[in-house]
């Protein structure tokens, strides 16, 4: 695979090079450009198989220069020192990330990963991400969720609750749908941090804006917005009280 590698900062590049030389040598590198403005030419020019692109770069960040860039062929893998909030935002779209300092054993599954599927930056996919850097919280709480062969984008007020099905997590919306994703559901709760969702139980992450009524009856269980009735696990009966009292 041919790969141009994209930092302003030049010990990033000469690591970033090192570690793909001693642990992915499959990879061919083309170009390392220490200027983003360098770097949009020379993907333009070679239409390289992946692009190893940092995001905080003076003159254009990650984002900016996929803008500028448009459609195209290449996989890119963000490299980034981002904080929690934005890797979360990758999750979201699926796209690939590597923290640094980068680690080898992350590296060589992002490559593995790059090789067995392409994962294309589409427009949607880049809007939802500017979003989420250019703000602490995105205001249109809007996210992707990966189906089997399809991107469904929904706003996090339509989610009425998650249930876990074993690695898979099945989300239910206000309009009767139900989308299931190649998530776990602890995965789902990262994504949904902040958006007043709680795992009331093992198996189920509910939105509490949804929740109609909690009876006591039976051990405690909460009617949803779609008269479903999820059981409230004994140990998380105290912390959703408190959590409903501050909504």
């Amino acid at each position: 695979m041919r790969a141009i590698l994209i930092d302003d900062e030049s010990n990033a590049l000469d690591m970033l090079e090192w570690i793909l030389q001693k642990h992915c040598p499959q990879i061919q590198i083309i170009a390392k450009c220490d200027s983003p403005i360098i770097g949009l030419e020379e993907i333009k020019k070679h239409k390289p198989d992946l692009i190893f692109l940092d995001i905080e770069m003076p003159q254009l960040n990650g984002f900016d220069l996929l803008e500028r860039l448009g459609p195209h062929d290449s996989d890119v893998i963000f490299t980034t020192a981002y904080n929690q909030f934005a890797i979360r935002a990758f999750k979201i779209c699926a796209l690939d990330y590597l923290l640094k300092p980068i680690d080898p054993d992350d590296l060589k599954a992002a490559v593995q990963k790059a090789e067995n599927k392409k994962s294309k930056v589409s427009t949607d996919q880049l809007d939802m991400l500017l979003s989420y850097m250019k703000q602490e919280k995105p205001k249109s709480k809007r996210i992707a969720l990966t189906a089997t062969d399809h991107l469904v984008f929904v706003e996090t007020e339509k989610i009425v609750y998650c249930e876990s099905d074993s690695n898979y997590t099945i989300f239910f919306l206000t309009n009767g749908e139900k989308v299931m994703v190649s998530k776990t559901l602890k995965d789902v709760e990262e994504i949904l941090e902040g958006m007043d969702f709680f795992r009331i139980h093992a198996s189920y992450l509910i939105n509490m804006k949804h929740v109609s009524k909690f009876t006591r009856g039976d051990g405690g269980y909460v009617v949803m917005s779609n008269n479903q009735h999820i059981t409230v696990s004994r140990k998380k009966k105290d912390e959703f009280f408190d959590l409903f009292s501050k909504i």
